[in-house]
């Protein structure tokens, strides 16, 4: 995992916000994709992107290879910010990207 990354949970009571922080590399990948099938949630879960400062290209094979294998319930899970265009495949059918 590159030394700076981090991911901070909260909760609420509708909804789980994952906020990614630092370089995303293969073993952030690997991290965020554990962290995603652990949680349980019943309404939406939102992947914050705005304080990533870089993305590795292996770490974004990683996660766009194993990223129709989460355990998330379809049109459920929305990633926001900068980077979140980047994570998220143009053909995906299962995640909302906010840009913002």
């Amino acid at each position: 995992m590159a030394a700076n990354f981090k991911i901070k949970v909260y909760r609420n009571s509708e909804n789980v916000h994952l906020k990614l922080f630092g370089d995303f590399d293969g073993n952030s990948a690997h991290e965020l994709i554990n962290i995603i099938n652990e949680l349980n949630y019943k309404a939406k879960l939102f992947v914050h992107t705005g304080c990533l400062k870089q993305i590795d290209t292996f770490g974004l094979e990683v996660f766009r290879k194993n990223i129709n294998n989460l355990n998330i319930r379809p049109v459920s899970c929305w990633f926001t910010g900068d980077k979140a265009v980047e994570l998220i495949p143009e053909n995906n059918t299962s995640f909302f990207v906010v840009d913002c």
